[in-house]
């Protein structure tokens, strides 16, 4: 099973993992007392997707993120690149599981097989563009 984090409806992914949930419903009242290390290891998954993009802040629409869309993996979750931004920028939350096996692996992203990561990079397509591709179907 793969797990999902930072893909919020207001980010526009083409696939929501569902229930989708709205980035303002995760936001923490304080920054993570790790923060820095946190969002280290989210910068550090592997790329599975690399969009060049620039998208507007969905918290602060008078900044921009380059690359957002990307989306990374830590062999166990996959995530979109700018979910650290977020984490840092806004407090958005990290979910409790995620956190755990972060710390839980003193912060280094671990070593993935070039097996286990095709699997991950078909999933992350489908997340990205949507069922076929984004291909719209006859």
């Amino acid at each position: 099973m793969v797990k999902t984090a930072g893909m919020f409806v207001e980010l526009g992914q083409g696939l929501h993992p569902a229930p989708p949930q709205s980035i303002r419903d995760h936001i923490a009242p304080a920054p993570l007392p790790d923060a820095d290390r946190v969002v280290a290891y989210l910068e550090g998954g592997h790329p599975l997707i690399d969009m060049m993009d620039l998208e507007n802040d969905a918290l602060d629409p008078q900044r921009q993120v380059l690359n957002g869309s990307s989306i990374l993996t830590d062999g166990e979750w996959l995530w979109r690149q700018d979910f650290a931004y977020y984490v840092r920028r806004h407090n958005v939350a990290v979910p409790d599981r995620m956190l755990a096996a972060i710390r839980e692996r003193h912060y280094i992203v671990p070593d993935a097989s070039v097996e286990r990561l095709t699997e991950l990079a078909a999933v992350a397509e489908e997340l990205a563009f949507g069922p076929a591709g984004g291909v719209p179907a006859e």
